[in-house]
């Protein structure tokens, strides 16, 4: 009878461990691996698929980042879950992208078919690519519908790839309550680059090791396609962080090193200075041309003369026209300190000529005065910091151009004739600003 109890017993055990063990399968068969593609799941238990259950919305609320890389921070109407963790606020970069405690502006995409991109954080790329802020297109956002079930948009209007002008027009939307993400494109055929050529598209957690994307550089998408990854309705319990990371107190716009800049910088710790000719005849040789002129100047005061290239083409291409400021570093290279374009949303500038060299702003360093003649605009080129910083001063003049000193108070002012304002404008310096005086 002993012996009997304990068979029977042993036989309950096999039959409960049996059971769990085809439980805990049947819960596994719903997560696949850290890293993977879509349709998935991923380890969290994230899938993707195509849809067409969901309306394009026209964002409205402009943002104002108007930079070539750069990132803004935009509060959530609504918690929203992500790979585990809740947040209230993200960062939106002009290369289209969000990020979660991180706000990287990188231009330059990586695939996250083997890990999760590094410096990039928990992120949601509908279009990760080197887009261009600076002259046209808006990153904006639209909250509709009710709590809760309220929809957050994030919409890339119309806006240009860096190095071919392609203009691309796509969004996310994050849906409340279902922490469900929908991709819209509305237009991102242009250019050979389109359809997701030179995009990643996808999301990850960086610090989970996770991710699950839809395609790396591959025409994966189309214009009024619709991609949604869905949140699971069990997530995987082994994945998920202790707590939200710090978020980043600021957005991020850094000075990006690509395009123009990078050739120079490159070819000058080459060769130095005598390979600004020979990129000269090269730029002037390019569709459309590009022509520039240059001088040292010590800016910074270290008694180590920067180099400042002014770069411009036709009056067609206002926006190629740009101030580069290089330093020499004390083992012999270069390093950039300014790229900064002459144009901007406001105002397109075709081109400026170096007009006066000496102290404008009374610090005992050179500063270096830059005219256009097409817009009447004068800018100065000062050091702020020991960083060269492009200051604009107001009025558009077509007149002659004087640097004395009126009022004879040992300083040079600056004289200006055939302004928009009273004819003549004298610019004096304040110690913190340049001010106009009729």
């Amino acid at each position: 009878m002993k012996w009997r109890v304990v068979g029977i017993i042993l036989i309950f055990l096999v039959i409960v461990a049996a059971a769990l063990l085809l439980w805990r399968r049947s819960a596994a068969a719903d997560y696949g691996p850290p890293v993977a593609l879509c349709p998935g799941p991923d380890l969290y238990g994230y899938i993707c698929e195509n849809s067409a259950a969901y309306a394009y919305i026209d964002a409205t609320n402009d943002t104002g980042l108007y930079v070539l890389d750069g990132t803004i921070k935009l509060q959530l109407p609504f918690a929203f879950t992500f790979y585990g963790t809740t947040y209230t606020e993200l960062f939106a970069s002009s290369n289209g992208n969000l990020q979660f405690a991180n706000a990287s502006p990188e231009y330059r995409n990586s695939c996250l078919d083997t890990k999760p991109a590094a410096g990039m954080g928990d992120m949601i790329a509908p279009y990760w690519d080197d887009l261009d802020l600076r002259f046209v297109g808006y990153l904006e956002t639209e909250v509709v519908g009710e709590a809760p079930n309220r929809i957050f948009v994030v919409e890339w209007d119309e806006i240009p790839r860096f190095d071919t002008g392609d203009l691309l027009t796509f969004e996310v939307q994050l849906f409340e309550g279902s922490n469900d993400m929908v991709f819209l494109y509305q237009d991102v055929a242009q250019g050979p680059a389109g359809n997701g050529r030179s995009a990643t598209i996808g999301i990850q957690s960086e610090l989970q090791g996770l991710a699950l994307q839809l395609g790396c550089n591959l025409a994966v998408v189309a214009d009024a396609g619709q991609m949604r990854f869905t949140h699971p309705d069990q997530p995987n319990g082994d994945v998920g962080l202790s707590g939200p990371p710090v978020m980043p107190d600021t957005a991020v716009t850094e000075p990006t090193l690509k395009g123009p800049a990078a050739d120079l910088l490159r070819q000058l710790n080459l060769r130095g200075e005598a390979a600004l000719s020979d990129l000269n005849r090269q730029w002037l040789a390019q569709t459309p041309p590009v022509t520039a002129v240059w001088q040292r100047t010590d800016l910074t005061g270290d008694g180590l003369p920067e180099l400042i290239l002014l770069r411009h083409s036709t009056r067609q291409y206002p926006t190629l026209a740009q101030v580069l400021v290089l330093t020499p570093t004390g083992s012999g290279q270069w390093e950039l300190l300014l790229d900064r374009p002459l144009s901007s949303r406001r105002q397109l500038t075709p081109n400026a000529t170096f007009a006066y060299t000496g102290d404008l702003t009374q610090d005992g360093m050179a500063d270096v005065l830059l005219e256009s003649p097409d817009t009447g605009q004068l800018f100065v080129l000062t050091a702020v910091f020991n960083r060269p910083t492009l200051i604009e001063i107001a009025d558009a003049c077509f007149g002659g151009l004087a640097v004395l000193d009126v009022d004879n108070d040992g300083h040079v002012d600056i004289v200006r004739d055939g302004c928009d304002r009273d004819g003549r404008v004298y610019t004096i310096w304040n110690g913190q600003s340049f001010n106009n005086l009729p």
